[in-house]
């Protein structure tokens, strides 16, 4: 999965239709914990891998959570 089908998931599972790369999460009412722990699940069930919830914390911009998700990929 690249970076663009990864955003394109989120964007489907977190009902965030604007999502991109650019997107500020930290800041924005719908980057709550719920979302968060959408996106644990999606990592989990599209790419088989385990985010810690506490991992999200440090997220600020989509482009960061891409690149975590890299991280734990490699």
């Amino acid at each position: 999965m690249n970076e663009g089908e990864f955003l394109r998931g989120l964007r489907d599972r977190l009902a965030w239709p604007d999502l991109g790369p650019d997107t500020q999460l930290s800041g924005d009412e719908r980057w709550d914990s719920l979302a968060q722990v959408d996106v644990v699940m999606y990592v989990q069930d599209e790419l088989g891998q385990t985010l810690a919830a506490d991992d999200l914390q440090n997220v600020t911009w989509a482009r960061d959570l891409v690149r975590l998700v890299k991280d734990k990929l490699a």
